[in-house]
């Protein structure tokens, strides 16, 4: 029962802080506007075609993750934003159960629930919840299951649990499904991991090498562009500060026992090519990219807590003292991540543009043509054509309809002067006006 307590409390959690977040008008194009268009597409049995990124571009040729497909029948019934939402919140806490599992049975009830705590307060996992869509909701769960079943023995159930992950992302078969395989390696399962250490590099290898130049317009693997071209010393110790407290709370959050188990080694690659790349993004505790190492930094603390009292029977009071240090961590990391939104007023107060939005959006027709600024892109992509104001020419875009709403909390790609630049431009290129009202716009192309 704590088990599947967990999971619904967490499943309740996550689904209320990014449905809020969403009809507060705090998500946006980039990213839960992308996987929208993508999944919108593989419903109605079309190529993962995504307008955001590009004419034609197919989201395929960009991340390799042909496992969003399994949520096309989901959305076909439920055309929206929130569908992909809600099923990312299910799926984060899913990924609970198994370790709620192992820690009851390997660390007794109380150990259980302070690791349901740890875990699903984690910053990684609530960073991903309140942080739009990502492919990397599937990888979590899947982790989980087989770490879990790796400490409980049931190598063959480990195994089984990795291999689908090289459809979850092309880098994880070469950082996680052959770390997987090494360690089913270390555990006597000599063949099954020299099989899984194959398959995981293989899979990398014709992902990276093969499918994904095949697919992408460019005709490469954009994400070569991510690593650094400086020396790795020179790489790693650049903005050590921020990478070194990352790399500090991961494991903190367990209290440190993590790195009493080889389980944590399955998180080194990951961290690895964070820290090797130019991309500032991945070197901290926001957004989505730690998600993948809760599970297995969770998971190698109850390897770890359990081998300690196994070894150290008599030394009954380390383990309550490290779950106790860990759970402190963890909740007082919390203000500082996407979980800290469900204790601020701006999650439950409605924003004050909201009147304007949604009578500017309504006056959209569906099927239409629109380049919207980013915040407002998921609130059409269910049911428009949808590009993001301000990313390219207008000449070469071409919208029947323009809305902008140059106060948003979201303008990852395009700043909000260039968006306010453009928005003129549009104005002196034959666009009308049909709706303006707290800082929202809405431009109608004239007809010709």
């Amino acid at each position: 029962m704590i088990p599947l307590a967990f999971v619904v409390v967490l499943t309740a959690m996550y689904s209320v802080l990014a449905i809020r977040r969403h009809v507060t008008y705090h998500s946006a194009g980039w990213d839960l506007g992308i996987f929208e268009q993508a999944i919108r597409n593989y419903a109605a049995f079309r190529p993962p075609i995504v307008a955001l990124k590009g004419a034609g571009y197919n989201l395929l040729g960009d991340h390799f993750h042909p496992i969003l497909v399994t949520l096309a029948p989901l959305y076909r019934l439920f055309p929206s934003p929130i569908t992909l939402l809600i099923a990312q919140s299910v799926l984060l806490a899913v990924s609970a159960w198994p370790l709620v599992a192992w820690a009851q049975r390997s660390l007794g009830r109380r150990g259980a629930v302070a690791v349901g705590m740890i875990y699903g307060l984690s910053f990684g996992i609530g960073s991903a919840a309140g942080f739009d869509f990502h492919e990397v909701a599937f990888a979590v769960p899947l982790i989980s299951f087989a770490l879990c079943s790796l400490g409980l023995g049931r190598l063959r159930s480990a195994a089984a649990f990795a291999l689908p992950l090289v459809l979850v992302k092309e880098d994880l078969g070469v950082t996680v499904v052959a770390v997987i395989g090494v360690l089913l390696f270390l555990r006597g399962a000599r063949r099954l991991g020299i099989a899984l250490v194959i398959v995981g590099v293989a899979a990398t290898a014709l992902e990276v090498g093969i499918l994904l130049p095949l697919l992408n317009s460019a005709g490469g693997y954009s994400y070569w562009a991510k690593l650094s071209a400086h020396p790795l010393p020179t790489v790693f110790f650049s903005s050590a500060g921020e990478k070194i407290g990352t790399l500090a709370l991961t494991f903190a959050i367990t209290g440190f026992a993590a790195l009493l188990s080889p389980i944590a080694l399955a998180a080194l690659p990951t961290l690895l090519w964070r820290f090797a790349s130019d991309d500032p993004n991945y070197w901290g505790t926001d957004f989505h990219y730690s998600a993948i190492l809760m599970p297995i930094v969770v998971a190698a603390m109850i390897d770890g807590l359990a081998r300690f009292r196994q070894r150290y029977p008599r030394v009954r009071w380390a383990m309550p003292v490290v779950l106790a240090i860990a759970l402190a961590v963890t909740v007082g990391a919390v203000p500082s991540h996407r979980l800290g939104e469900l204790g601020s007023t701006q999650l439950w107060t409605a924003n004050p543009q909201a009147a304007s939005i949604e009578a500017a959006l309504a006056m959209i027709p569906n099927g239409a043509t629109v380049s919207a600024s980013d915040n407002l892109v998921p609130h059409l992509t269910s049911r428009a054509t949808v590009t993001l104001f301000g990313l390219r020419p207008l000449a070469v875009v071409n919208p029947d309809w323009i809305i902008v709403d140059p106060d948003s909390t979201r303008h990852f790609v395009v700043t909000r002067s260039a968006e306010l630049r453009r928005l003129k431009a549009a104005e002196q290129s034959g666009y009308t006006i049909r709706f303006q009202g707290e800082g929202i716009t809405l431009l109608r192309r004239a007809k010709p």
